[in-house]
C-alpha cells in the first residue's frame, strides 16, 4: 500500500516536472516569435503588438535596459509558479504526508 502511494506521489512530481519543461519550451518559442528581429531581446516596439506585454514592460525589464531578455520574459511568465526543484518528493520509506 505504501509503495503504491509513494509511486503515485513520485509520478505526480515527474508529471509536474515534465509540464514545466513543456511550458518553458512554449514560452521560449513565444519569445522567439515576439523577438521579430531575432536579436535575443524584445524591444518596446516589438512588445506593442501584445497589450499585456506592453503594459507590463517596465516591470518585466528588471535591468532597465529598455529591452526584455529571454530570462526576464521567462521569469515574468513563471511568476507565482513553483519550480520543479521546489516540489518535494518524499523518499521511499518516509513517513506518510497527512492529507487534510
Amino acid at each position: 500500500m505504501k509503495v503504491v502511494r509513494y509511486t503515485m506521489i513520485a509520478s505526480a512530481a515527474l508529471m509536474l516536472a515534465a509540464a514545466a519543461t513543456v511550458s518553458a519550451q512554449s514560452e521560449t518559442k513565444l519569445f522567439e516569435e515576439l523577438d521579430r528581429n531575432h536579436n535575443g531581446a524584445i524591444s518596446k516596439g516589438e512588445a506593442k503588438e501584445h497589450g499585456e506585454l506592453a503594459a507590463s514592460f517596465a516591470e518585466i525589464d528588471r535591468d532597465g535596459n529598455n529591452s526584455i531578455s529571454v530570462d526576464e520574459y521567462t521569469a515574468y511568465m513563471n511568476r507565482g509558479r513553483m519550480a520543479p526543484e521546489d516540489v518535494e518528493v518524499p523518499e521511499p520509506g518516509a513517513a506518510p504526508v497527512p492529507s487534510y
